[in-house]
């Protein structure tokens, strides 16, 4: 694992595994080492309360380890597998702008997948669900756990291809349609990929 900081101050790591699901998929690519997925995400809580529970029930994490605050949930050992609640006790809320992530999202199949999650959230923990957010790529609906981050249920698609070919991703910057008038402003502050 390599630890480091971004530009925005956010912490990151780069972590290697060893049942990578995706490497058949690169073994003639550049480098050999590819970055295929999100690993897990730490959040900060200032107490363990429900949304243990709830990832457990309606999300399908289940426990891993308690140890010196941390309580370790993973649902799958793939990208985006597990989490990490670290109790820190009273702290300031986060806010918006560089270095801050404004959501954690989770899978969902479908919209009948995303659904029955809805549907446990509301008749299980009376949460309150934000209407369908439609994003171009995804479908998504939001609640606020009740350690106070944001969450989301995401659809797998439509996914990238409704905007171009598979094979051609990421070689141009797409933007959904929303977003299209900003197009410069958005060209202007975005690092350069190479």
């Amino acid at each position: 694992m390599l630890c480091f900081v971004d530009p925005d101050g956010t912490s990151l790591a780069l972590v290697e595994t060893l049942d990578d699901p995706l490497s058949e998929l690169y073994q003639d690519g550049p480098t050999g080492c590819p970055l295929d997925g999100l690993h897990h995400v730490t959040l900060n809580v200032r107490e363990e309360d429900v949304t243990i529970d709830i990832l457990q029930t309606v999300f399908d994490f289940g426990l891993v380890s308690r140890k010196d605050g941390s309580i370790r949930l993973a649902a799958h050992g793939g990208p985006g597998g597990a989490i990490t609640l670290r109790v820190i006790g009273k702290s300031s809320r986060g806010r918006l702008g560089g270095g801050t992530i404004r959501h954690v999202a989770f899978r969902s199949r479908d919209i009948d997948d995303r659904s029955e999650m809805v549907e446990k959230l509301r008749s299980e923990y009376g949460m309150a669900v934000s209407d369908p957010i439609e994003r171009t790529y995804l479908s998504a609906v939001g609640f606020r756990a009740p350690c106070g981050v944001l969450f989301e249920i995401a659809t797998d698609g439509p996914g990238f291809a409704v905007d171009e070919a598979p094979e051609r991703l990421g070689e141009h910057l797409k933007l959904p349609a929303f977003l299209e008038d900003r197009r410069p402003e958005l060209q202007a502050i975005l690092p350069p990929l190479s």
